[in-house]
């Protein structure tokens, strides 16, 4: 499927009906080799599957990739003001001297387009109050490369609000939410940590505690995503603990735990690391709760799949190659991490693993590498539990005691970041790979970690560890 999405977008040369007869031709060489079934024809039949996937993969390209649709709104601008009708995909996140928000384009001068822009507002009271679901009609000169626009509050008007959708409920809630947390006690600091864990807002993240957690190598506590999730699922299973193993007991447990699960994916905002994680452990509850065990790579793999289909531009995205190389690591060195039950020796296994997994993303895309990320996540790691627990109940009740709570574990982590931060050559900087060193250390990491998992899954070696 990955591979389909990415020749697709790559080889635009090739045109839609070519895929088409690929999807058909290997479609109707499955159904015949279904039909003649021996173990001979076993490889043929797999290859003839992988096509299948291989071919939708680049269908969906061509469906949802701007190069290949006129309607997308790139197609239809050029250097002149143009009048945009917009529809907003979160609240607005305060930034220095503006507002940044996702907005689907739906017209630009009355004609009806598709795809999505960054739109920056001039930081007012009328910018303040937009939410999730509003509609806008702007004017102004869109930044085609960078799919920005800027407009300022008399260039542009509220046209309608959304207060009726799941999500536009769930951003309202989300808003009311934030806003307790902002009226309680806990300072300004830390709050905006405490935001960051529970509702997914980063808009009150200070710039200096940002950059300590980045130069550290935890940026992604401050990140909604599998960490969080999994912490929530393991949360809410143990708080049920007294329901019992029995069916009926596993019943109830999964059903609290994706109701959590999708709640929180949904007051978080939807992003491509929070759906991945829900969804994979979605179907991890699911088999759970009917009793059977389960293969956490294909997990994975049933997730990326979903998500492809919905939107194969994703793979492109860097939080959602980020995410799943990351949880990909993890999930090969597993067999490793569980021959050990001292929970920090697991907090590094966790950490070398997703670190190294996202090693080729993360210099290609930031050309940057922090190498003390193993001393922090050792520490932090088995600390997220109680950071996401005293940071929901401050969300829940903002009171001294919760208060009191949540500063005591977020300003242990700050005073570790900021020393981590502070140490000689914390972050390598102004790396600039190209691209074969890239996919050469990216090969090399695969042939690492799947030759481990190989051998930590092989019975002698739980005797000569």
């Amino acid at each position: 499927m990955i591979a389909g999405v990415a020749t697709g977008h790559l080889l635009s040369c090739i045109s839609l009906e070519i895929w088409c007869l690929t999807l058909a031709a290997s479609a109707v060489a499955t159904g015949v080799f279904l039909l003649l079934h021996n173990g001979k024809l076993r490889p043929i039949l797999t290859t003839a599957i992988l096509l299948i996937f291989f071919s939708i993969g680049a269908l969906r390209v061509h469906q949802c990739d701007p190069l290949f649709d006129s309607h997308h709104w790139t197609q239809a601008t050029d250097k002149n003001p143009i009048f945009l009708s917009l529809k907003l995909k979160e609240s607005p996140i305060p930034r220095e001297r503006s507002r940044k928000v996702q907005a689907e384009v739906e017209e630009i001068n009355n004609h009806p387009c598709r795809g999505e822009l960054i739109l920056y507002l001039r930081k007012d009271s009328t910018a303040a109050s937009l939410r999730y679901g509003d509609r806008l009609l702007a004017h102004g000169y869109v930044d085609s490369e960078r799919k920005s626009l800027y407009v300022t509050s008399d260039h542009y008007i509220i046209v309608s609000h959304d207060s009726t959708s799941l999500r536009a409920r769930s951003e309202a809630l989300r808003m009311k939410l934030l806003e307790r947390m902002q009226s309680g006690p806990l300072e300004h600091r830390y709050r905006g940590v405490a935001e960051a864990m529970t509702l997914g807002w980063r808009g009150d993240l200070e710039p200096g505690i940002n950059a300590q957690f980045r130069d550290a190598g935890i940026m992604h506590l401050l990140c909604v995503s599998g960490l969080h999730i999994g912490l929530l699922a393991a949360i809410v299973g143990g708080l049920l603990f007294w329901i019992g193993k029995e069916c009926r007991g596993r019943l109830i447990r999964g059903s609290v735990q994706l109701l959590a699960l999708w709640s929180f994916a949904l007051l978080t905002g939807l992003s491509p690391a929070t759906v991945r994680a829900a969804l994979m452990f979605s179907l991890f509850i699911f088999s759970n709760m009917l009793g059977r065990r389960t293969d956490t790579l294909n997990l994975l793999a049933a997730a990326a799949i979903a998500m492809l289909m919905v939107n194969p531009m994703l793979l492109f995205n860097t939080g959602w190659q980020l995410s799943f190389s990351a949880v990909l690591g993890i999930l090969l060195m597993r067999p490793l991490i569980n021959f050990h039950r001292n929970i920090l020796w697991q907090a590094a296994i966790v950490s070398l693993s997703a670190t190294l997994a996202t090693l080729p993303v993360t210099l290609a895309t930031f050309q940057q590498f922090y190498p003390y990320f193993l001393i922090a996540n050792i520490i932090i790691i088995p600390a997220a539990g109680f950071l996401l627990t005293f940071s929901l109940l401050y969300m829940l009740l903002p009171c001294g005691i919760t208060s009191f709570l949540a500063e005591g574990v977020i300003s242990f982590c700050d005073n570790l970041t900021l020393s981590i931060s502070h140490l000689p050559g914390a972050v390598v900087s102004n790396l600039e790979p190209r691209p074969w060193t890239v996919a050469l250390l990216a090969l090399t990491i695969a042939i690492i970690l799947i030759s481990i998992n190989i051998y930590a899954n092989n019975k002698r070696f739980g005797k000569t560890f």
